[in-house]
């Protein structure tokens, strides 16, 4: 089933914003007190809140309160376990207490691997389920921080700002891409059905009977009965 997939690939959004966060703070520390100590550490301070919305959500997807959203979850969890590696290894060069401009671009390349889709798709869409609170509201700012700290930092190049520029159009580009997958799903939960004889329209245009096309696309088997109503109107006699 779809549940299990979708809360390891919650585990997995976890351990990649945890790594980020301990990114941010292993910055931090490699940073005499300041001005720049406390901007990674704001940027840490932020990723826990990243971490914070997973949390829920996982409780919520432990919980079956949540379904599933991507057409392949297990192609989703692949991707974000080999994303993994590559975060695992800028954990590896934050150690070796980088320079200015290789700190900023190592925070951009970090960015840029948990910017995955998915994340986009499940911050906009599942924001309802956590009380319409999501780092979709501010994950923007988050991005256009690291622009602004490298102006004020003395650590713009023409390089940074073209990863700067990059990373927020891929934002950008994700945060459209969930909005245009929740307007499906929407439009997938309008079932077409007829009026009068209650048929409902299939994707092939044909009319199912009501336990066919629900049968079907829930993977739900009916048991049948006759209602109060019903047993008075056709079977008055027995009644």
């Amino acid at each position: 089933m779809a549940e299990p997939v979708l809360t390891a690939i919650i585990k997995q959004s976890i351990q990649l914003e945890g790594s980020a966060m301990q990114a941010y703070n292993t910055l931090a520390s490699q940073n005499p007190d300041g001005p720049l100590k406390e901007f990674w550490k704001d940027m840490a301070a932020q990723e826990w809140n990243h971490v914070s919305f997973w949390k829920t959500l996982l409780q919520l997807a432990e919980e079956r309160k949540i379904r599933n959203i991507f057409d392949d979850p297990e192609k989703v969890l692949s991707d974000l376990l080999s994303l993994q590696t590559h975060v695992n290894e800028l954990l590896e060069d934050c150690r070796e207490n980088p320079d200015l401009i290789s700190s900023f671009l190592l925070a951009y390349r970090l960015e840029i691997f948990v910017m995955h889709p998915a994340f986009a798709a499940m911050f906009y869409i599942m924001r309802t389920q956590t009380g319409d609170k999501s780092p979709v509201d501010d994950y923007e700012a988050h991005i256009g921080g690291l622009f602004d700290a490298m102006k004020k930092f003395g650590a713009m190049r023409p390089e940074l700002q073209l990863i700067a520029e990059l990373a927020q159009k891929l934002w950008m580009v994700n945060l459209d891409q969930a909005r245009r997958l929740a307007d499906i799903m929407s439009l997938r939960e309008l079932i077409p059905i007829c009026m009068h004889c209650k048929n409902v329209r299939n994707d092939q245009g044909f009319w199912d009977k009501v336990e066919a096309y629900v049968g079907k696309h829930m993977n739900v088997d009916f048991s049948h009965g006759i209602c109060p109503d019903c047993m008075k109107k056709y079977y008055s006699e027995y009644t």
